[in-house]
């Protein structure tokens, strides 16, 4: 709901431009809108006396607010959207290599390479027509190296996932995941604006695990301390323990706790193959995957009373992963893999 309240001055100049019979019709029917809307007058029966949608009585009451009563006056006939068709593949090449924000930064653009003026609408349709979505921006690692994936991917990794499928190896995905009590708020479908409570402490819940790609089987250290190479060992036995005389392979990251003499060594004398990432390949990883379900189940948009109830709703959510949470594991643990490619390189 938008909330404007106009001064006298402002519905006195509304009354004299609608007795003006020098200015246009249309700029009278957003003038019209206005006073309405001052009035308290609900913008359905607003458009239904003017003969406009409700979306086009919030968009003049949205140009009030941007440009008042000037921007009102000042009316804008937009040209037809067919005038851009010979210019479509130039738009789109601006457009993909300078993405914009918002459908006025496009009408904007489109402007500036054709002469064209769209309205906001008009430029909406065009990028769709062009392939183009929202989405949300996302963050790339900026020392990631794409070649260096590819070549992780080709020599180490696809080679044993093939081995896995045939039954010839189990191969297990590392990480540890920092769960901080705090507010893990996201988007949800509702009547009216849900408000979580947040809590004010930053009590850290660490579990190290390790996920497989056969059965989706997870081995976990749990810890409301650190992460570090013991945790590790801790594992490593775990699932040498559990898996007794099989191939093992276990794909990790460069930190510090993973990649040292105590972890080789003790791998070694166990028998795992260890598999260290290229550097800053989050991607290639797939128990992140795993991390951001359990952040969505248990976490998203839910508010504990204390780190007791925190750390339980986190356990039995690992806990259930491969009961009720299964169907939802083994549509996020496919083995594809993303390269992803630094913008700037």
């Amino acid at each position: 709901m938008i909330r404007l309240e106009l001064t006298d001055v402002e519905r006195g100049t509304i009354s004299e431009a609608l007795d003006d019979p020098s200015i246009d019709e249309r700029a009278k029917r957003k003038l019209l809108a206005l006073r309405m809307h001052d009035l308290n007058v609900p913008h359905g029966k607003i458009g239904q006396a003017l003969n406009v949608s409700d979306d086009t009585v919030t968009n003049y009451l949205k140009l009030y607010q941007a440009e008042g009563i000037k921007g009102l006056l000042d009316n804008r006939y937009y040209q037809p959207s067919s005038q851009v068709e010979d210019s479509l593949d130039r738009i789109k090449d601006s457009l993909i290599k300078e993405p914009v924000a918002t459908a006025k930064e496009a009408a904007s653009r489109i402007k500036q390479l054709t002469a064209v003026e769209l309205s906001e609408s008009q430029a909406r349709r065009i990028m769709k027509r062009l392939g183009l979505r929202h989405r949300k921006a996302a963050g790339v690692p900026a020392k990631a190296d794409p070649q260096l994936q590819l070549d992780f991917l080709a020599q180490k990794l696809l080679p044993r996932l093939e081995e896995a499928g045939k039954g010839e190896r189990r191969v297990f995905f590392v990480d540890a995941a920092h769960f901080v009590m705090g507010a893990f708020l996201g988007m949800i479908w509702c009547v009216s604006r849900l408000f979580v409570k947040t809590s004010s402490g930053r009590q850290r819940y660490s579990v190290l695990g390790a996920v497989e790609t056969r059965d989706h089987d997870l081995v976990t250290i749990r810890t409301a301390g650190s992460v570090n190479a013991i945790s590790v060992c801790d594992l490593m036995k775990k699932i040498s323990k559990k898996y007794p005389g099989e191939k093992i392979s276990l794909v990790m990251d460069n930190a510090r706790y993973q990649y040292n003499n105590q972890v080789k060594e003790l791998a070694a004398s166990l028998d795992l193959e260890l598999l260290y990432l290229p550097p800053y390949s989050p991607n290639l990883n797939l128990i992140e995957r795993l991390w951001k379900l359990v952040k969505t189940k248990c976490l998203r948009n839910r508010y504990y009373e204390n780190f007791g109830e925190f750390k339980a709703a986190i356990d039995s959510c690992l806990t259930n992963l491969n009961g009720s949470q299964r169907d939802a594991l083994k549509s996020l643990l496919t083995e594809n893999f993303q390269i992803l490619q630094n913008p700037n390189s």
